[in-house]
């Protein structure tokens, strides 16, 4: 008779006691998953945040496009998405600047009131921009060739046929008035007269 071969014992290997537990196995790659959720939440948080400023800034100046620039963005990788949000946020912040200080004798005189005192030191020239400049942001059409002239050579200026008075503010009213007043307390030339194109600077 043969004899009948006795099967190994199918118990497992006794598990060494320096062996770590089974649960901590995969915690490695939770915190590299993790690092990368964190990575990408950021690139779309500066993504929006350049998105929002170049929509304001399009708002703000009566810009023909109304697409955000966020929404016609295509996938990149993170490294170039935050490199990009970067540049757009340090672009609208320097065009925003320049069209504040450059394009404007009194920047936020659409926004808030203006003192006499503010508006003491400007030529008759300057007094005349900085007057109709407000009726310039809404659209208005001028008369005087030398407004014409001016206004045109603004990128944010843009004839609106349907421009009325009305479209002021109580704040953009009283700075005309106030304006207007020192005008004529000074007894501007320029207040009512049109000097011509390539007269004034």
């Amino acid at each position: 008779m043969e004899e009948e071969k006795i099967a190994p014992s199918e118990q497992s290997a006794p598990v060494p006691n320096n062996a770590p537990p089974a649960q901590n196995a995969g915690q490695g790659k939770g915190k590299g998953a993790g690092l990368v959720i964190i990575i990408v939440v950021l690139a779309v948080i500066i993504l929006a945040a350049g998105g929002y400023l170049a929509w304001w800034y399009l708002i703000k100046n009566k810009g023909t496009s109304t697409t955000s620039p966020a929404a016609t963005s295509t996938v990149t990788p993170v490294s170039s998405v935050t490199a990009s949000a970067s540049a757009t946020i340090t672009v609208s912040a320097t065009i925003s600047a320049s069209a504040s200080s450059e394009d404007y004798i009194i920047a936020d005189s659409n926004t808030r009131i203006i003192a006499k005192s503010e508006i003491m030191g400007l030529t008759p020239w300057q007094l005349k921009v900085a007057r109709n400049e407000i009726y310039a942001r809404h659209g208005r059409e001028f008369v005087h060739k030398d407004l014409q002239c001016y206004f045109a050579t603004k990128s944010w200026y843009k004839v609106d046929s349907g421009f009325s008075e009305s479209d002021l503010s109580t704040t953009e009213n009283k700075n005309v008035a106030t304006i207007q007043a020192y005008e004529e307390e000074i007894g501007s030339p320029l207040a009512s007269t049109d000097s011509g194109c390539g007269t004034n600077s």
